[in-house]
């Protein structure tokens, strides 16, 4: 399968390339398709390719010894992952598994380098990119410590409502992820998330649809959660 500059046009960290550049590097890539549910990476893998998502949706999960299963983050198509591997040659640091079926564009921790190098506005974006997910992770540190499970929830539920916005207060979470997706994202059990969801239904900010979830008021879950932290999150996935 060879793909070209059009599949990579939408990559966060390439948006900066010509189209003769992004010829280039669609012809170094090796393309694959995986279908849903299956393992794309393993858990300390020893390899290094980058990977740009073109299609689909993947997620960044691990497992505690006694099967716990914990969510990262979902990767969106135009996202990148890999890159760690890529840069210290260390071994994966998670599974990453297809949630949808996918298509992947990955280029060799040498052609990566080599991107880099040739490419400033490349390499710019890829800081870009880490120092967000520091400053994500140093977020959810945060709330993992200081929070008790409901107040995760408001958050998450926040994170979330802030890309999916309909109007100036309303948003919809179209598809949402399921109880046992949410739970495995906070570190806590299904039916947590289950009760929790059902409170703020009945107090009117959340109604339920079949795929989605409505967010009634996102300005008055803002103010719940400020409440408790104090001050907004950056709420950066």
């Amino acid at each position: 399968m060879v793909r070209g500059a059009a599949s990579l046009r939408d990559v966060e960290i390439l948006r900066d390339l010509g189209e003769p550049d992004l010829e280039v590097v669609a012809k170094e890539c090796t393309w694959r398709r995986f279908e849903q549910d299956q393992q794309v990476v393993g858990y300390k893998d020893d390899t290094h390719e980058v990977s740009f998502l073109v299609e689909g949706r993947l997620r960044a999960i691990s497992y505690s010894l006694g099967g716990k299963e914990v969510a990262f983050r979902d990767i969106h198509v135009g996202e990148v992952f890999g890159e760690l591997a890529a840069i210290d040659g260390g071994p994966r640091s998670t599974n990453v598994v297809a949630i949808e079926d996918c298509l992947l564009a990955s280029l060799s921790a040498e052609a990566f380098w080599h991107l880099l190098r040739r490419h400033p506005e490349v390499a710019a974006a890829v800081m870009k990119r880490l120092t967000a997910l520091v400053r994500s992770l140093t977020e959810r540190v945060f709330e993992f410590s200081t929070l008790a499970v409901k107040n995760r929830i408001h958050v998450e539920i926040l994170r979330l409502s802030r890309d999916s916005m309909i109007d100036d207060k309303t948003a919809k979470i179209d598809p949402v992820p399921t109880h046992a997706d949410l739970a495995s994202r906070l570190s806590t059990h299904r039916e947590a998330v289950t009760r929790e969801l059902s409170e703020l239904a009945s107090a009117g900010l959340l109604i339920r649809q079949e795929r989605s979830l409505t967010v009634t008021d996102v300005h008055r879950l803002e103010a719940m959660v400020e409440e408790v932290l104090g001050e907004l999150p950056d709420l950066n996935d």
